[in-house]
């Protein structure tokens, strides 16, 4: 009898110390979507993800997407302060917040939204990460969902003919960009894209081809001007409040964390891709009129854009990091995870 009890306390102490999921509390994780449902960042991405977590935690940690809790930009503090766990959100609708990851919003760098991805991950862990500008969160990874190019309404056949074009724009590189080039910026979130474009109030955006496809704007930007590497780009992201996730216990955090970071970079990045090469084809086939600027129009534009990026880094030396270290870091990384993927970096 003493035998078994004794054997009983062994095993149960052996339980508690190991931190083993038979203690381990279930937690539901409230997801905010503002996004359409059929959105592929939800049915392609966060979903799968979602249900990978569930899984991997042998389901004591599950995903509620629940509807949109409050604005787009709002996200962030919305996950800080406890009022959604989870979110996705744009860090160009909070640039003052966000001036790190401004970098990945820079011209020419990269159009294949995996290749950048990864390389601005890898950038963010080596450079930035210690700056914490995802204070009160638990970051779980940051994407490009691939580069910007110019589209616009029809009758737009030349560069000179952008000249005073109203343009919508997501961020502050962007406007930054849209000013350079003798555009009239209208700042708003991607939600109100389709009825500013369809009523007329903007003639045009700085867009990938898959949102312009998802968005079904490309009957009203039948025209787009694109250059090598982009114009601009997206830098998206996830994260949870911590209070959620200290509510998960440290095994299940593990296998989280194994989901997260360069593995979920990598794989919606990829999504992205895949996505927007497909886009491209069918507006293309659609009837969607490309200019491609190159040669002298090109050299022009990277000349006109060029300050941009001084002033970037100028900003964040500010936050304390080694801004030229960093950027000089991304261009390589770039070319080593296009030679790892066996892909292009445009």
């Amino acid at each position: 009898m003493k035998r078994r009890t004794f054997t009983a306390a062994l095993s149960g102490l052996a339980m508690l110390a190991s931190g083993t999921a038979a203690f381990a509390e279930d937690v539901t994780l409230r997801f905010s979507n503002w996004l359409p449902p059929t959105h592929p960042i939800i049915t392609d991405m966060i979903e799968p993800w979602a249900a990978d977590v569930a899984e991997a935690t042998e389901g004591r940690v599950t995903v509620q997407i629940l509807p949109a809790l409050g604005a787009p930009g709002a996200h962030f503090d919305m996950v800080r302060n406890g009022v959604a766990d989870i979110a996705f959100a744009v860090h160009g609708y909070t640039p003052e917040r966000f001036k790190l990851t401004e970098m990945v919003e820079l011209p020419f760098t990269a159009e294949n939204a995996q290749v950048n991805s990864i390389a601005n991950w890898r950038t963010y862990q080596e450079y930035f990460m210690g700056a914490n500008e995802h204070e009160g969160t638990h970051l779980l990874g940051l994407w490009v969902p691939g580069s910007y190019q110019l589209f616009t309404r029809a009758g737009v056949e030349e560069i000179e003919d952008l000249d005073g074009l109203r343009i919508r724009v997501p961020g502050a590189i962007v406007e930054q960009i849209a000013t350079e080039l003798g555009l009239v910026s209208i700042s708003s979130p991607l939600t109100e894209a389709y009825d500013q474009i369809s009523r007329g109030i903007i003639d045009g955006m700085f867009q990938t081809y898959g949102t312009v496809m998802d968005f079904n704007m490309s009957e009203h930007m039948p025209v787009v001007f694109t250059v090598p590497g982009g114009f601009a780009a997206s830098s998206q992201f996830m994260v949870m409040d911590e209070d959620a996730w200290n509510r998960i216990s440290a095994e299940d955090q593990a296998a989280i964390d194994a989901l997260s970071g360069e593995a979920m970079v990598s794989r919606f990045a990829e999504v992205w891709q895949a996505h927007n090469a497909s886009s491209a084809e069918a507006l293309i086939e659609g009837g969607l009129t490309r200019h491609e600027l190159e040669g002298e129009d090109l050299a022009q534009m990277q000349e006109l854009l060029a300050p941009i990026q001084s002033q970037w880094v100028e900003a964040a030396t500010e936050r304390g990091v080694d801004a030229e270290a960093a950027w000089s870091f991304y261009q390589e990384q770039l070319d080593a995870v296009a030679e790892e993927l066996g892909v292009s970096r445009n």
